[in-house]
């Protein structure tokens, strides 16, 4: 049972219509751009490469022997793959995202596939036009684990992002969630894919800014969803919605921060300065992103 739109009963002029190739700028009161509708490329070979990323993804479902079962986690009632690098969750050090022995040759496959890896660098470069700032500090920061560490994968040579899920579906519908484990000002990219008619479901909602969005398959949106509590809405019968998010955990920041290392393996005045210092993380963090006269300069 997924999401409904009555459920949340929100003013008819927060819902925004998403066009697929017009981009449009989440902006807060003080111009500063908090997010994304990146839309996707004015390219007519895009819609042919995402249907056909689409059928790959269902394809990984189908040879990961993931169809049939009822896959239930925190963000919903879906089949998932992980890939790239995180750290987290009790790990002591960044580390490789790994499935299971049988299926990890099937998610490799997935990931080095041409349009798999259009789909990111196309989040990437869309990050990186938007939030230069933003994807500077992402990018140095996975440079410096990397070269740290050569045993860790990045997903692609030249992407900022450390991580990506692949949302397998059939029905990629999440419950309202925070990604409460990535960067608290970073950005999440989320990139729609499958055939569903996204005027009638697929839209994302975005709790805290109280706005419904249509959210089309071949479309791109950055959102910062360590914060923004979020959602998409249940699509029709009969109709398939799957999706490729690709974000940072920032316990990938902190290990940098700490010189490559836990924070509890530090020594007592370099570790209380950094516990004792967040606000002033976040408020530099928040000044990496952009302004709207930033982009219109």
């Amino acid at each position: 049972m997924g999401w409904q739109v009555r459920r949340y009963l929100l003013p008819l002029s927060n819902v925004l219509t998403r066009l697929d190739s017009t981009p449009r700028l989440l902006i807060d009161c003080d111009n500063v751009v908090v997010g994304v509708l990146a839309g996707r490329p004015r390219d007519t070979s895009w819609d042919i490469a995402v249907q056909e990323a689409a059928e790959l993804l269902v394809e990984t479902r189908r040879r990961c022997s993931m169809d049939g079962h009822c896959h239930i986690h925190r963000r919903g009632t879906y089949a998932a793959v992980h890939v790239g690098i995180s750290m987290g969750g009790g790990q002591t050090r960044p580390s490789n995202l790994h499935s299971d022995p049988d299926k990890q040759p099937v998610v490799d496959e997935l990931l080095a596939d041409r349009r798999i890896q259009r789909i990111l660098n196309f989040a990437n470069q869309a990050f990186e036009v938007y939030a230069p700032n933003l994807h500077r500090y992402y990018k140095d920061n996975l440079d410096h684990i990397c070269q740290s560490d050569p045993s860790l994968q990045r997903n692609s040579p030249q992407n900022s992002f450390a991580a990506a899920t692949f949302n397998l579906g059939p029905h990629t519908v999440t419950r309202p969630h925070l990604d409460y484990l990535n960067l608290p000002w970073g950005w999440c990219a989320i990139t729609a894919l499958g055939t569903f008619d996204h005027t009638k479901g697929g839209q994302i909602v975005l709790w805290n800014i109280k706005k419904v969005i249509e959210f089309p398959s071949t479309a791109t949106i950055f959102i910062p969803s360590a914060v923004f509590e979020h959602f998409n809405l249940n699509v029709q019968p009969g109709e398939q919605r799957l999706s490729i998010t690709q974000y940072t955990a920032g316990a990938l920041f902190r290990w940098v921060e700490s010189g490559c290392c836990l924070l509890r393996h530090l020594d007592g005045a370099a570790r209380a300065n950094l516990e004792n210092t967040g606000h002033l993380r976040w408020e530099n963090g928040v000044a990496m992103l952009s302004t709207l006269d930033m982009l219109i300069r």
